[in-house]
């Protein structure tokens, strides 16, 4: 008698939990929430946000480093975590603790360096993005939250990438020849797809109902401007699909009647959104920068700007 489609998956999850080593995943769970916990709260102070950086010699210096970079330097140097607070603003430095937390953590479990630092390119690009469309169009939800759940919406992507390199690969050469993206997943992962898989690490990981269910890349629309966790999900969705589509060199993904009334703007002001990304997500870390050059990110930008900067106005599509 063949098994069930539910059984199937969950011994297909066992083993990508066995291939992740689940007995050092509890330290990454304490360290990551940790930093997620504090950049969520939103009474959190810039004591309690530098005390927990201050635990961790290797993110201190980090958030230091790009306090100090070009980008965002405006003075004399930074030498402490409170000063790096005050210089770039309490919401900056969370971002940048959590995504560089992210980025350190996957980075000790090797993987493929190519795949890893242009999957967390790409998804730092789409965080960035969707804190951007919050502020600029007075989104009802908190840029901070947008930025955290967009950063993780592609976990299990991420994850695969690290543990499952090979597999991974074949999935895009897959997709390349023309199969979608979920029937490759479900064909090498017993009917798993990526945001399956990083949804139920991401609860291994305890992390909020919030964040896992903003993995969904399917989700309903908002009905309403009180329906945060709907608008989230689809920003999640929106920024990735955006962000994904320009560095495969495809037409941007519109969606326009799922969108616009979230987004009521045009191509032209997002694409340059996306284009002033590069700068700001690129003094993150080497590993991104590194990922954004091999990614080829703003001369495809560029190119796609260009692209309908050609079209007459009313071909532009709305998003």
């Amino acid at each position: 008698m063949e098994q069930d489609t539910g059984s199937v998956k969950q011994q297909k999850l066992a083993e990508i939990f066995g291939k992740m080593n689940l007995s050092e995943l509890p330290a990454i769970s304490g360290h990551v929430n940790e930093v997620l916990n504090i950049t969520l709260n939103k009474r959190a102070s810039v004591n309690s946000v530098s005390s927990v950086i201050l635990k961790d010699y290797s993110l201190t210096n980090k958030v230091l480093q790009v306090a100090n970079s070009a980008y965002y330097i405006r003075g004399a140097r930074i030498s402490t975590i409170e000063r790096a607070v005050g210089a770039l603003g309490l919401d900056v430095v969370r971002e940048l603790a959590v995504s560089i937390c992210l980025i350190e953590e996957f980075l000790r479990f090797g993987g493929e360096k190519d795949g890893l630092s242009m999957q967390m390119s790409i998804s730092l690009l789409s965080a960035n993005l969707s804190k951007l469309l919050v502020q600029k169009f007075k989104i009802p939800v908190s840029p901070e939250e947008a930025y955290i759940c967009t950063l993780l919406h592609d976990l299990g992507r991420i994850i695969m990438t690290i543990y499952f390199p090979d597999v991974y690969r074949r999935i895009e050469a897959g997709t390349t020849s023309g199969s979608s993206e979920d029937a490759m997943c479900r064909l090498m992962f017993k009917q798993l797809t990526f945001h399956e898989i990083g949804q139920e690490i991401a609860r291994f990981w305890n992390f909020s109902d919030t964040i896992i269910a903003c993995m969904d890349p399917s989700p309903q629309e908002a009905e309403s401007a009180v329906d945060e966790l709907h608008i989230l999900q689809n920003i999640a969705v929106f920024s990735n699909l955006f962000i994904r589509d320009i560095c495969a060199k495809k037409p941007p993904h519109i969606m326009s009647r799922r969108f616009k009334n979230l987004f009521p703007i045009k191509m032209l002001p997002v694409l340059e959104m996306c284009l002033s990304l590069a700068d700001t997500v690129g003094s993150v870390s080497g590993v991104i920068r590194y990922g954004l050059t091999k990614l080829k990110y703003r001369s495809k930008c560029i190119a796609t700007i260009q692209k309908y900067q050609k079209k007459p106005a009313s071909d532009l599509p709305a998003t």
